[in-house]
């Protein structure tokens, strides 16, 4: 999951001078892993497709093997639903999308008395 958010970020980084962020957090009911990057401004209305398959968004930067047929955050959103989590794909102003998963909180079995 995490690898393919992360590569999904840097196929669709700016060509130069794009940068790939990863945060990291967790709360009392949940973990969160936020990828963000800096590429080409996403229309709002194309957002809600990018966990279809073979869906790739804007125009990549990379068109070498590992530009990929847009399966990755299709694969990301399987991943997060099997775990009871949630994926949050949202445009960031400048450019670039922001992915956010939270994963609820592990919790421990349940031990005899």
């Amino acid at each position: 999951m995490v690898a393919n958010l992360v590569q999904n970020a840097i196929v669709h980084n700016l060509p130069a001078g794009g940068t790939v962020t990863v945060h990291t957090g967790s709360g009392h009911d949940a973990s969160v892993l936020r990828v963000e990057n800096t590429g080409h401004r996403i229309p709002p209305e194309l957002v809600p497709t990018l966990t279809e398959p073979f869906q790739r968004g804007t125009r990549r930067v990379r068109s070498d093997e590992h530009a990929g047929v847009g399966l990755g955050l299709a694969i990301v959103h399987s991943i997060v639903r099997a775990h009871h989590g949630t994926l949050d794909l949202a445009p960031r102003p400048a450019g670039g999308l922001r992915a956010t998963v939270r994963l609820p909180a592990a919790t421990a079995p349940d031990r005899p008395r």
